[in-house]
């Protein structure tokens, strides 16, 4: 005797239950070159944001594809492309309606940084509207810092400023407390912070408005997890 058609077709549904169950959610996650958060290095993307992430992929069972691109365009892509985000992204007013957010990720202030170890250190960031200061197109850094009045020279990678600080093209490079000595030293240079915003700026992932809820509300909850038990803090030790 054999299946008959209604067993063939119970049985056709289950095999493919069963396959769609196994098939992981993917995502394309796209960042840029800000060490030690997130950059590429011999054909891979690294850093802290990028291990915690992947991590929570690992958690969850889901599989992401990480590419380093020009910040802009990473941002671009994940506003018309499904099953995307960019990372790490500071969560602002401006941006809050347009993705879905997964984090906090990370912490960092926003500083100035100087080559001269000379430089007095200023009392604010406004105090810094004489200087000649470099820094990131379509980032959201850069905006604090016009908002507060100064005068900012944008440029689409983080290297071509550090380039022109070293040649005298800028007095100062706006960056993060965290990012900017740290690729700075990867470049064999010194910075010198003299100023330091008053707040603490959050990055996060910001992820296409389309992507299944469920999705985000399972990162978040398993990002949550993980930092509670103390992963981010081994990644961010192992940075050190």
């Amino acid at each position: 005797m054999g299946w008959g058609v209604f067993g063939l077709l119970a049985g056709l549904t289950l095999l493919s239950a069963s396959s769609s169950a196994s098939i992981p959610w993917t995502l394309n996650l796209y960042t840029e070159e800000y060490a030690p958060w997130n950059y590429s290095s011999e054909g891979k993307v690294r850093g802290i944001n990028t291990e915690l992430l992947q991590l929570v992929l690992d958690d969850l069972g889901y599989a992401g594809h990480f590419e380093v691109m020009p910040w802009g365009r990473a941002q671009r892509f994940t506003q018309v492309q499904p099953n995307t985000c960019f990372f790490s992204a500071v969560r602002t007013a401006e941006r809050e309606d347009m993705y879905q957010w997964v984090g906090p990720l990370s912490t960092e202030y926003v500083q100035l940084f100087s080559l001269d170890p000379e430089l007095p250190k200023l009392a604010d960031f406004p105090s810094a509207r004489p200087f000649r200061i470099g820094g990131q197109a379509e980032d959201a850094y850069t905006d604090y810092a016009v908002n507060l009045g100064l005068r900012i020279e944008r440029v689409t990678e983080i290297p071509v400023n550090l380039s022109m600080l070293q040649i005298g093209r800028i007095d100062l490079w706006l960056a993060g407390s965290i990012g900017g000595p740290y690729i700075a030293a990867q470049n064999a240079m010194q910075l010198y912070p003299i100023a330091t915003s008053e707040q603490a700026f959050e990055l996060w992932m910001a992820c296409h408005p389309d992507t299944d809820k469920t999705v985000i509300q399972n990162l978040n909850d398993s990002l949550k997890h993980l930092k509670a038990n103390g992963v981010l803090e081994q990644i961010v030790q192992r940075y050190r």
